[in-house]
Parts: structure tokens; sequence; C-alpha cells
């Protein structure tokens, strides 16, 4: 089973859809294709969406580029 999330990078007003196998969890290292090339980012927080989204993901991942 996949699960549909919705990935903001850097709080960036850009997001975009990715697909998980289980949902990521904070301090977590994912790597996501950004601008045409694979990039490790950290998720920094996990929000469940009761209704779902306007964009239709129920799970909007925030992520970083600031691995710390």
């Amino acid at each position: 089973m996949t699960v549909n999330c919705r990935v903001s990078i850097d709080n960036r007003p850009d997001a975009t859809n990715a697909v998980f196998q289980a949902v990521p969890r904070i301090g977590e290292s994912v790597s996501l294709a950004v601008d045409g090339s694979a990039q490790d980012l950290r998720v920094s927080r996990v929000v469940h969406v009761p209704d779902g989204s306007p964009e239709g993901a129920a799970i909007i991942v925030e992520v970083t580029t600031n691995i710390l």
C-alpha cells in the first residue's frame, strides 16, 4: 500500500505530490526529485488533513534542505 502526500520544501509556496510506502516521520530523511535531481531532505512536520486538502492529499509533509 502506498500513501499519497503533498510535499512542501522549505515552506516554498509551490508544493508537489509524492508517493511513499509509509507516512514519513519527523526527523526522517527522504529522497525526492527537486529540479530534476534527487535530493536528501529532512522531514520537519507532518500534518494529517481530516477531509483532504484542495489538492487531494490527506497528508501534508513539510521537508527542509537544512539537514542538521
